[in-house]
């Protein structure tokens, strides 16, 4: 749910790493981007589906044994849950500031909302449609369905299965290898780097070089 800097950084490394020989695949979920359907109608459990989706495709076109993910915020936290039931099993796994807490990461956006809007969101909702209702977050319509998984991810304490090979790359000083619980078990890299899912008031300048050149080199 962040949006063109974090393509723009994706784009990137993406042919950054088609230049050392990866065949590379970058997809929208179910709702988001250029693909079909309505954010609104969009679920996380449907976005996980699409990550195994992606995988398999990735696997089929390029007819590579070896397959890596990289998932970045959302995306990331996608991956570390759906990790011990993805479609293709991966050599390595990379999670680029992954959430941590669902419930943190939904007042972010939604205070970030409301200084842009200069208005109060009301993410409430009563009576007997509430599954029904769209709450607006990020800028984009969501179910309260989709609302209340955002909120209640949770890596902090929530003990997730990973592969053996996994980099956890962490840019957000809010971030600390302590509060890792749920990722324990996965290589970590604390950087000092732009954060590209930061929209453009906040955005630093320049590009994450430096988590470039650590998941080039990791891949290496």
């Amino acid at each position: 749910m962040e949006y063109t800097n974090a393509h723009r950084a994706m784009r990137i490394l993406s042919k950054r790493l088609c230049a050392i020989g990866f065949d590379t695949l970058r997809f929208d979920y179910f709702g988001a981007g250029d693909s079909g359907g309505e954010t609104v109608d969009a679920e996380l459990d449907g976005w996980k589906d699409d990550i195994s989706t992606a995988l398999r495709e990735l696997k089929e076109m390029s007819g590579r044994s070896r397959v890596v993910i990289v998932g970045m915020r959302l995306g990331a936290t996608l991956v570390a849950e759906l990790a011990p039931r993805l479609s293709v099993e991966p050599d390595s796994i990379v999670l680029w500031d992954p959430i941590l807490c669902g419930s943190d990461y939904v007042k972010t956006l939604l205070d970030r909302q409301a200084h842009h809007s200069e208005r109060s969101i009301d993410s409430a909702a009563s009576g007997p449609s509430d599954a029904a209702v769209a709450l607006e977050l990020g800028g984009l319509l969501v179910s309260s369905s989709f609302f209340d998984g955002l909120k209640s991810i949770d890596l902090r304490s929530r003990k997730v299965r990973l592969p053996p090979k996994v980099l956890t790359i962490l840019t957000d000083n809010q971030h600390r290898s302590g509060e890792m619980v749920g990722l324990d078990r996965s290589e970590i890299a604390i950087l000092k780097a732009p954060s590209p899912w930061k929209d453009s008031a906040e955005q630093e300048e320049g590009l994450p070089v430096e988590v470039f050149e650590r998941i080039l080199k990791w891949l290496g």
